[in-house]
């Protein structure tokens, strides 16, 4: 099981990285591929922390892809595991994403909400060391500013950009120029300052002209449009939608052509246009038909996708199975058994420990050799039959070395266990199957032993508590077989 969960997680750290790769390339829709599988693989590999924040980055992924509902869903499942686990890096990127959607539909009072939860669960990390500190804690700031200045708290805006100016000083980033060159822009005019934005008009295109991101790509060049628009600056607002419908001409992305006719729609509206407008009105229109389509498309894409994935499950746990199973008694093995009591151990440590027991066929060497390999194999189908009704319900048995059987019972006692060994040995006197080899009985028996383990520390004791049972099984022989002995470890 742990080289299967490690093959899995391998599987999708080579998916995320090269989900990562397209996003940065600009292949929105491949990432969202990409990213599908590697959540679907870490899932399987129990790599919780790395499902979490592939889910972040692909809600990150559908907001670029313009559907929100997707993204929020992507957000939400990564939060209730990030949240559960602990992952404060983590809960910190999706506090700020999910106040970023608010803050995207004009919800500022919940948006401003999440970014103060981003920031404290920023203030929690020790990574103050790292870059990426300061990209974070400059962007939850500038975020905070924008929601201020869309409800018109304008003291509270500034102060939060001057948060972010300071970080960004820090930071040296140049790709948060252009954001916080927008942010002060709208801040500025709102508050009447409008002279000091109008010296930075060219500023503000030539950054729009040299920034070609994705996740907040559409967003910030719809905010820069809309302060065009009311500042009455109609070449700099046709500049910065011309430079956009150049930039996303080979994206492929639809979202981005219904953005960029929806930016082109306001400019002939507000210019006075009307047969442009109205000719946008009908591109507007098929895009959308357009989008319907495509998202069915890739509605069945995902069910191929999931189907294509569990069918290959389905394979690799039959193949498992088969690695793991004695094809002659459906028990499983010894590579089974260590796994079964790795997985039991937790929960059976906690309500009542577990028991190790071991059947042993008595003199079976002596009956194989006289009664050849076909009545042996139906005795040993005869003798695993009974010890799986005897145990049904509260344990597994294994085969292995031939005429052994090893068994995990879950929080069994010593009454429950003297009925199982009682109910195996009686089932096997019924059958009656003559052994001639045998020096203890006309027909077959078997001895049996047990150990009961409440108090195990670590899975690691599984050595010495088999070593027991062995040793318990030995003593069973030694005084005449055909009996049991139960213990304690």
């Amino acid at each position: 099981m742990a080289d299967t969960r490690e093959d899995f997680e391998k599987q999708a750290d080579e998916y995320y990285e090269e989900a990562r790769e397209c996003f940065d390339d600009i292949k929105v829709s491949q990432a969202a591929g990409l990213l599908h599988n590697a959540v679907s693989m870490y899932k399987k590999a129990e790599c919780q922390e790395k499902v979490a924040n592939s889910l972040n980055m692909l809600g990150v992924v559908y907001a670029a892809l313009g559907d929100s509902g997707m993204s929020m869903d992507c957000y939400i499942e990564a939060l209730d595991i990030a949240l559960e686990n602990g992952y404060s890096d983590i809960i910190m990127l999706l506090y700020n994403n999910i106040g970023s959607k608010y803050q995207e539909i004009g919800r500022h009072d919940k948006a401003i909400v999440y970014f103060k939860k981003s920031i404290l669960e920023l203030k929690k990390l020790i990574v103050r060391e790292k870059k990426s500190y300061y990209r974070w804690l400059l962007f939850s700031n500038l975020n905070l500013c924008i929601s201020y200045t869309g409800m018109g708290e304008y003291d509270l805006a500034e102060k939060y950009l001057n948060e972010a100016l300071a970080y960004s000083e820090i930071e040296k980033d140049q790709d948060s120029i252009f954001f916080i060159d927008i942010a002060q822009a709208q801040l500025f005019w709102d508050m009447g300052r409008e002279d000091e934005v109008r010296q930075h008009v060219d500023e503000l295109v030539e950054g729009a002209l040299a920034h070609v991101g994705v996740s907040d790509y559409v967003l910030e060049i719809k905010n820069l449009c809309n302060l065009f628009m009311e500042m009455g600056e109609f070449d700099a607002w046709a500049m910065v939608v011309s430079s956009f419908e150049r930039n996303i001409s080979t994206m492929g992305n639809i979202y981005y052509r219904i953005s960029c006719v929806e930016m082109w729609m306001k400019y002939y509206r507000a210019i006075g246009e009307v047969d442009k407008y109205n000719e946008l009105c009908i591109q507007y229109v098929n895009l959308h038909i357009e989008q319907e389509n495509y998202q069915t498309e890739r509605m069945c894409e995902m069910i191929d996708l999931k189907l294509e994935l569990q069918e290959k499950e389905f394979e690799n746990k039959k193949v498992m199975s088969a690695a793991n199973t004695d094809r002659l008694t459906g028990f499983g093995n010894r590579y089974m058994m260590l796994d079964d009591f790795e997985n039991a151990f937790p929960q059976c440590t906690q309500n009542g420990g577990l028991t190790i027991g071991i059947v042993d066929i008595d003199f079976f060497k002596a009956f194989n050799k006289t009664n050849g390999r076909m009545t042996s194999d139906d005795a040993i189908k005869i003798i695993s039959d009974a010890i799986r009704n005897s145990i049904d319900g509260v344990g597994q048995g294994y085969r292995f070395n031939g005429d052994e059987f090893y068994l995990i019972l879950k929080n069994t006692d010593k009454t429950q266990i003297k009925a199982i060994a009682d109910r195996i040995s009686e089932t096997v006197k019924k059958k009656k199957i003559i052994n001639p080899g045998s020096k203890i009985d006309k027909y077959l028996t078997v001895s049996q032993a047990y150990i009961i383990a409440e108090d195990l520390a670590v899975p690691d004791e599984y050595g010495s508590v088999f070593n027991k049972v062995d040793t318990a099984l030995d003593s069973v022989k030694e005084n005449g077989r055909n009996a049991y002995i139960i213990g304690t470890y």
